[in-house]
């Protein structure tokens, strides 16, 4: 649900305000993905797309522990929530949103880090009930505006 994330952030935060937290919050839970990309030397774009659709061919995990958790939520929002409370929640509520839908993903996550209690989803990456949820959230994208 890589679109999806982006498109939800756009929507939300034309209907609640504060978009642009809203919207980050909603997208910079995958900025651990540029960790495994770099980490795992996968330059070519045929490269990263096929091992995130195929996560377990390639043996490895672009959603980790740190990042994808209610751990990695509360981390990385509380300074923003120290410095202004509101604009902190709504990050947070982005965040969580962008967990939400990462849970239908069928690779492993570990929302409950430290605890080693993993959730796998049943709807494979870039399938075609993914397009398909992904073009209703461009319908609702656009009468968002």
């Amino acid at each position: 649900m890589i679109l999806a994330h982006y498109i939800i952030g756009v929507t939300l935060g034309n209907y609640f305000g504060n978009f642009w937290f809203i919207f980050l919050g909603s997208v910079l839970p995958d900025i651990d993905h540029l960790y495994i990309i770099f980490k795992h030397k996968i330059f070519s774009w045929r490269e990263i797309i096929n091992s995130i659709r195929f996560e377990n061919k390639y043996k490895i995990s672009y959603k980790t522990k740190y990042v994808h958790s209610l751990f990695g939520a509360i981390v990385i929002s509380s300074p923003i929530m120290f410095f202004n409370f509101t604009v902190g929640l709504y990050f947070f509520v982005g965040y969580i949103i962008h967990l939400i839908l990462d849970w239908v993903d069928i690779d492993n996550k570990q929302y409950l880090y430290p605890f080693k209690k993993t959730f796998q989803g049943i709807l494979p990456i870039s399938s075609k009930t993914e397009i398909i949820i992904t073009i209703f959230l461009i319908f609702l994208m656009i009468l968002s505006f």
